[in-house]
This record gives structure tokens, C-alpha cells and sequence, in this order.
């Protein structure tokens, strides 16, 4: 049996199994939930679509001044509404909702409560874009304090705090470079309300990516511990192909693991966007400074769209799933199980997590240890951003997924040396 016969049964042995099967429709039928449980703000969100389409992605002062030209020709229909309840004129629609009481709400058809609520979010849209200037300008001033605030809050101090402290100085001219060209002045989802950079990437991404990790970890031990688990190891390695079997094997665990990551990927996300309508924002910056959930709008270190930082999130994911995957395939290979397999992965992904609780808060060692997959891998949403507090390294996810990689592959080489040499019984 040459080689891709080989890969392609032992694939085959993993994408039909009942569990992998269950779990992979399992967790899309969950993530469809997740999605269809929150499109009830998707009608709000075409506000900002409508937006980037009529003025250009760029708030610019001109597209600014003709967006505050048309709302005050909508403005008028508004006080031609109005008549129903007050002779009043209203400069803006939450003047006039103000007066309202009880009684005037059932005087309003569906289609004028339609028209008064989408004039309200744009001229809350408006507001926020006429008042990006001022605020950049106070987080450019407050940031020393946000910095100090940062490491106080970690507790850190001694070289870690300097290292920190390093790190928030040249994101500040990073931060000075996005004022001075304007790139966060795109139209995007007002962030406070909607929180969709949160939704996307720390909900549905982070669902995501969890879930393809747990599929990729039992499929790759399925499939290396295959001829252990059913008695049949003493044949496959006693033939022309031999232990040589072994690294064919590994390959079929990527395979499953691009192939289920693939299948989540694409229901979920097909399905995200048929939900909420992206068509005009593609091209709107990921450090948009509509794209503010917390006390500071989300801010890349590089110049990004929102279609460039999706499709490199997707990307870092994918590497993520095959470092597990050799992991794991290394762990299976020195306990031929793979229930032993999986409770010892868990068993590290916990020590990961831990790991930074208990290094000295005064040196950089702490730091470093925020370097680890599960790190990574639970901050979809902070990816490649600058103000991600102890990752906010710029080189951090490049720099975590090479250690990594640099990990797994010597781990890779000692356990095929060690499969080489150990006796198969």
C-alpha cells in the first residue's frame, strides 16, 4: 500500500467516526444558536452600512458635512411628523422624544416609529464620528496614566514593569502614526451598543477555535492510536511501509484538522454573515474608532481592513490547530491511548493557563509566560491589537505560534527517534 492510500484510509478512519461526526454537527448547530440568538439588532446595524455606502468608508470633513446636510432634510420630515403631538420644531430627534409621553407613543405609525429610530442612530453615528478628534486627543494624553494603570493592575513592577512600560511607549507612536493619517476615521458598528468586534471574534471565533482544538485533539490521538487500541499494531507495522506508517498518520491528523476547521469555519461564518450585513465595511479599518467596546477603541499595530484581520485571524487559527495536532500526535505516541492522550492534553492546556500565577510579578518571566498556545488561542479578539494589556507585544502572535512551532517540531523528531527504537507489542 503506497503512501497516499495509506493517508487517505487513515483520514477516512477520522472523518467517519461517530464522534467526530456528532461533535462537528454538534457544535455548528451551536454556533447557528449563537448567531440567530443575537440578530436581534441586525435591522440597527444596516445604519452603519447605509453610511459607509451614501458617504464613502472614509469619514472625511466633507462626507461629514454632507451626512449633517442630509440629516437636517430628515430632521424636517421629522417635525412634519411632530405636528401629530406639539407645534414645537426640534433640532434633533432626541429633543423631540423627550417631550413624549405615554399617551402620544400610540399616535405614531409603525413606519414614522421606523423612520424616528433610524434618524436617532444616525445622528448618534454622527455625534461619534464629529467627536473622534477630542477623544483620541484625551487618550493621547491620559496615556501614561493608562499605562501605569495597566501595570498596576497586573501588579507588576521590576523588570517586568519596564518591559511593559517599553511596549505602551512605542505602541504610543503607533498610536500617534493612526492620528496623524487618519486611518481610524471609518465608518464601522458603533461599538458600545453593539459590540460586534467582541461578538465576532471573542464569541464566535473563540467558539470556533475551541471547538476545531477539541475535534483536532481527539481525532489526531484517534487516529495514531488506532492500531494500539485494536490489537491490530503488530501487522500495519510489521509491513513494507513499517513504522514509516506512523508519519502518514500525522499528516491525516492535519488533514482532519484543516478539513473539520474548515466545515466550522464555513457554516459558521457563511451563516454570521447572511445574519448581519458587512457588504460596505470590508474595507473600514479594524482600528475604526467606531470599533470601541471599553475604555479604549480596538487598535492594530498595523493598518488593517476588517477583511485583512479576518482572514489573517482564520490564518493564525489554522497554525494553532496544527501545532495542537502534533502535540498531541507526539503525546500518543509514547501512550498508545487515547483516552490517556486527551486527559494529559487537558492536563497541560491547565498548566498553561496557570502558568503566569505563579512567576514573581517582578520579572520579565511572567511576561514571557503569557507566550503559550492557550493564551493565544482564548484572545481571538485581541489578536495583532496594541492594547491587549500583558500580550500587547507587537510581534506577539508571530512570536508565540514560532516558539511553538520550534517546540513541536523537536518534540516530533524525539518521538519518531524514541517509535523508532521502542519495542511494538
Amino acid at each position: 500500500m503506497n503512501h497516499m492510500k495509506i493517508v487517505f484510509y487513515e483520514l477516512k478512519k477520522a472523518l467517519t467516526s461517530p464522534i467526530i461526526i456528532f461533535l462537528t454537527l454538534l457544535f455548528a448547530g451551536y454556533n447557528i444558536f449563537l448567531i440567530y440568538d443575537q440578530s436581534y439588532v441586525r435591522e440597527e446595524l444596516t445604519v452603519a452600512n447605509e453610511l459607509a455606502k451614501t458617504y464613502g468608508v472614509k469619514i472625511t470633513d466633507e462626507s461629514l458635512k454632507k451626512f449633517e446636510e442630509d440629516l437636517q432634510k430628515e430632521l424636517v420630515q421629522l417635525n412634519a411628523i411632530a405636528k401629530k403631538t406639539t407645534d414645537k420644531e426640534f433640532a434633533s430627534v432626541y429633543e423631540f422624544l423627550d417631550t413624549l409621553r405615554m399617551e402620544d407613543y400610540e399616535r405614531y405609525s409603525e413606519e414614522e416609529w421606523a423612520f424616528i429610530s433610524r434618524l436617532q442612530l444616525k445622528e448618534m453615528y454622527l455625534y461619534l464620528a464629529k467627536n473622534i478628534d477630542k477623544d483620541y486627543a484625551e487618550i493621547k494624553a491620559k496615556w501614561d496614566s493608562i499605562a501605569k494603570a495597566t501595570i498596576d493592575q497586573y501588579q507588576l513592577s521590576g523588570d517586568a514593569a519596564k518591559t511593559l512600560q517599553k511596549e505602551f511607549d512605542k505602541f504610543e507612536q503607533r498610536l500617534d502614526e493612526i492620528i496623524e493619517t487618519g486611518e481610524h476615521k471609518t465608518w464601522f458598528f458603533a461599538g458600545k451598543p453593539y459590540m460586534m468586534h467582541s461578538f465576532l471574534f471573542k464569541t464566535i471565533l473563540k467558539h470556533l477555535t475551541i471547538e476545531a482544538l477539541i475535534i483536532v485533539v481527539l481525532a489526531t490521538a484517534f487516529v495514531t492510536n488506532y492500531e494500539f487500541e485494536n490489537r491490530t499494531h503488530l501487522v500495519v507495522y510489521a509491513t513494507k511501509r513499517g513504522r514509516n506508517a506512523i508519519k502518514d498518520k500525522l499528516i491525516a491528523s492535519f488533514v482532519t484538522a484543516a478539513t473539520v476547521a474548515a466545515f466550522l469555519f464555513a457554516i459558521t461564518l457563511t451563516t454570521y454573515f447572511l445574519v448581519f450585513d458587512y457588504s460596505y465595511l470590508w474595507t473600514s479599518s479594524i482600528s475604526s474608532a467606531l470599533n470601541w467596546e471599553f475604555r479604549m477603541p480596538y487598535m492594530a499595530w498595523w493598518d488593517l481592513s476588517f477583511l485583512s484581520y479576518l482572514l489573517l485571524s482564520i490564518l493564525l487559527i489554522y497554525a494553532c490547530l496544527l501545532l495542537v495536532s502534533t502535540l498531541t500526535f507526539v503525546i500518543s505516541i509514547f501512550l498508545k491511548n487515547s483516552y490517556f492522550t486527551v486527559i494529559l492534553f487537558a492536563a497541560f492546556f491547565i498548566i498553561c493557563f496557570m502558568l503566569t500565577g505563579f512567576m514573581p510579578n517582578s520579572s520579565v518571566i511572567t511576561l514571557i509566560s503569557e507566550f503559550n498556545l492557550l493564551t493565544l488561542i482564548l484572545n481571538t479578539h485581541l489578536f495583532f491589537m496594541g492594547n491587549g494589556e500583558l500580550i500587547m507585544f507587537k510581534y506577539y502572535e508571530i512570536m508565540t505560534v514560532t516558539a511553538w512551532t520550534i517546540i513541536a517540531v523537536t518534540l516530533y523528531f524525539i518521538s519518531w527517534q524514541s517509535f523508532k527504537k521502542q519495542e511494538i507489542r
